[in-house]
């Protein structure tokens, strides 16, 4: 199964550096019950020292005052049947006030947003950007699309989806909002795009990051399936590697074949040049789908029989694997504390392949 809690974030990055946070969204601002009532007793004290000539000089009805920032009052005549005379200066004065108080709220209203919860669309973008590799294609709908290319996500691998759209083929990855379930229904989950590798939010907020099957959900099932004995052969052969420690935990996934098999063939790499010892396996991507390969491997980085200290251990283990073939090399590797033991993150991209990549 998915590894849902990977532990602490890690502060130093070899290669590369930490990605910036998402960008809190400013809701919009309703004007206080107050401030409309002496914008329409203003309006209401112009007309009235006017007087009525010859008209009738109405109430301003409710539906004339707004409830939102940018607009005070509405335009409209109020007196029936002669021409109204000059009433500009209620008017631009209540205007002028809606505008002042508006623009102060919102302000208070940025730094109310920005000291609460992330903004679920942002949440992603950064998680994708970060997380799925750049060669991949990802289908969204508009919205989002424009988020994951704030997010430094490449445009020319993004395929917007629309009401035209018939299914999320050719994309290897499809980021699933409302919008895009209400384009395809429960048929993205059980045909197209059955695997989650991560999900954020809840309710209508849900937005759910989907690994595309393009030939069906029981044929991706089906190769990862045939990639297990693969796995579990080289996971079984890093367990007899007298080069390799092992703890208990990281025994067992090791054992199921739910380990990446890029991350599989790294380890055997690494182990013919320095004694490693294995943490743990896991993922980074919150609420995967059980069988969701595990992408990054810990590794201790005190190692009494490497003799180094582990700086000098962690830059020879990156040395090592930035070595290795474009196939099997990390997309980043990450130095720091992870519940109180200093470990090196060794980390692949998503998706993980489903199949075998050889010896």
């Amino acid at each position: 199964m998915a590894d849902e809690d990977p532990g602490t974030e890690l502060p130093h990055r070899i290669p590369g550096a930490a990605w910036a946070g998402p960008v809190p969204l400013v809701p919009p601002v309703a004007l206080p019950e107050e401030v409309r009532q002496h914008m329409q007793a203003a309006v209401e004290a112009e007309r009235a020292a006017e007087g009525p000539p010859g008209g009738i000089v109405r109430p301003l009805p409710e539906d004339q005052v707004t409830k939102g920032p940018g607009s005070a009052v509405k335009s409209g005549p109020a007196v029936e049947p002669r021409k109204p005379r000059r009433r500009s200066g209620a008017r631009l004065i209540a205007l002028g006030l809606g505008v002042i108080v508006a623009g102060s709220m919102a302000a208070v209203a940025t730094n109310h947003v920005a000291s609460s919860s992330p903004d679920v669309r942002a949440e992603v973008a950064a998680w994708v950007a970060q997380q799925v590799s750049p060669n991949v294609t990802v289908s969204c709908d508009a919205p989002m699309c424009a988020a994951l290319r704030n997010y430094g996500f490449p445009a020319t691998k993004l395929v917007v989806l629309g009401p035209a759209t018939s299914d999320p083929l050719p994309s290897v990855v499809v980021v699933e909002t409302a919008a895009v379930r209400g384009l395809f229904g429960s048929s993205l989950a059980t045909t197209w795009a059955p695997a989650v590798l991560a999900s954020f939010g809840s309710g209508a907020d849900a937005i759910t990051i989907r690994l595309v099957a393009p030939h069906g959900g029981a044929a991706y099932r089906a190769a990862l399936q045939a990639g297990l004995p693969g796995r579990m052969t080289s996971g079984a052969a890093l367990l007899h590697d007298s080069q390799v420690t092992v703890s208990a935990v990281a025994r067992g996934q090791l054992q199921a074949g739910q380990v990446d098999p890029r991350l599989l063939l790294a380890l055997v790499s690494l182990s013919g040049h320095k004694p490693i010892d294995i943490v743990r396996f896991g993922n980074l991507g919150p609420g995967a789908s059980p069988g969701v390969l595990l992408r990054f491997a810990d590794l201790a980085e005190d190692i009494p029989a490497a003799h180094m200290d582990a700086a000098a251990y962690a830059r020879a283990l990156w040395a090592v694997l930035n070595g290795t073939s474009a196939q099997i090399r990390p997309a980043r590797a990450v130095s720091g504390p992870v519940q109180g033991q200093a470990v090196l993150r060794v980390e692949y991209s998503a998706p993980s392949p489903s199949g075998n990549l050889g010896s």
